[in-house]
């Protein structure tokens, strides 16, 4: 789905998302109607370039998502310890 994202001559974001229905701005403010995609958050829009541009970055993992990956860390390192303890059996 499209989203309208309202900027100004210096890509700061004053307005994002807003998604479905909407009213285009008239006149002199900028717009851009962009996807965003699913892993990543709109940080602002490059006006030195025209087309402008969106930037984005990708989404901070959580704390719940970070302790995942560290479990999965330490479950791997056991693994292969064990397998060299274990003598590769």
């Amino acid at each position: 789905m499209k989203t309208l994202v309202i900027y100004d001559g210096l890509g700061v974001i004053f307005s994002s998302p807003i998604t479905g229905g909407y009213i285009k701005p008239e006149g002199t403010l900028n717009f851009l109607e962009i996807e965003i995609p699913t892993d990543k958050i709109l940080i602002r829009v490059n006006t030195k370039v025209t087309p402008n541009v969106p930037i984005f970055e990708d989404i901070p993992l959580s704390e719940t998502e970070i302790l995942r990956e560290k479990v999965a860390e330490q479950e791997a390192a056991l693994i292969e310890l064990a397998t060299i303890i274990g003598g590769g059996k």
